[in-house]
């Protein structure tokens, strides 16, 4: 594809060719054109470069993504949260951090991104219209995030604490299983004693019941603090595949037994 561009906005497009954002936004291209002098209106000049194929659609309205001219043509570099960092330029204040295998994937757990990034939002902190393009389940983490790859991660432990009071919301336990090993070596006891410290006994014992094996020293702070004493369930309450007598977990969901997973230690 040929891309040109007009001589009135050609100055437009060498300020961006200088700076190389990976996101333009309307606010970007105002500042540009002030300095350029240029007085058409910011969405007009938006237009005119999404028109020749140096600006992309991000899915978040008044965010582009900037295909710069060493790309011979108007192709994505295909981030694969680059639908989350569009969002977050119109809503920095929204709370909200990828999740599950998105977030396995940002701290090299995992060899690929899911399609559909996992982003976890905290509860009543949605504003406007999250893209389409990414997967949304509401968390509120007692720990911090995480910046990387520009952009908000859950804490290792809020991670696994996600998983266990949202167990219905992670996509896919079976691809959870090829990096949640390596995510329960790195788990710290003090964040995911924190983590848990005023979550209900349901997400005490499910944690618990899932790193039993795989981390059997958190297990055991977990099972000395809260003790569970009535039946939880792991997934909806339907046919069982295993239940725990320690736990007293009735496991619904799980495509692998916890008591079989590695050792992650």
């Amino acid at each position: 594809m040929t891309r040109t561009i007009s001589t009135s906005l050609a100055g437009v497009l060498q300020s961006l060719e200088l700076e190389r954002p990976t996101l333009v936004s309307t606010e970007d291209l105002k500042r540009i054109l002030e300095a350029e002098n240029v007085r058409t209106p910011p969405r007009t000049v938006a237009a005119r470069l999404k028109e020749k194929g140096w600006l992309l659609p991000t899915g978040q309205r008044g965010v582009w993504e900037f295909a710069p001219a060493e790309l011979a043509g108007a192709y994505s570099s295909c981030e694969p949260v680059i639908g989350l960092r569009a969002y977050l330029v119109k809503h920095p204040d929204v709370s909200c951090g990828l999740t599950f295998q998105a977030a396995a994937w940002a701290y090299g757990y995992s060899d690929r991104a899911p399609i559909r990034p996992e982003v976890a939002v905290q509860n009543g902190n949605f504003s406007g219209i999250f893209p389409s393009s990414l997967s949304l389940s509401s968390f509120t983490p007692v720990l911090g995030y995480e910046r990387i790859k520009d952009v908000p991660v859950l804490a290792r432990e809020s991670i696994v604490v996600h998983m266990c009071e949202k167990p219905s919301s992670v996509r896919s336990w079976e691809s959870a299983k090829e990096w949640f090993v390596e995510l329960a070596a790195f788990l710290e006891q003090e964040k995911i004693m924190t983590e848990l410290s005023n979550r209900p006994q349901s997400v005490k014992s499910r944690t618990g019941y899932l790193l039993k094996k795989i981390r059997p020293d958190l297990a055991g702070f977990i099972y000395a603090e809260y003790k569970p004493k009535s039946k939880i369930w792991f997934g909806p309450r339907r046919k069982l595949l295993r239940h725990d007598n320690k736990w007293l977990i009735a496991d619904t969901i799980l495509p692998f037994d916890p008591e079989r997973l590695e050792n992650a230690i």
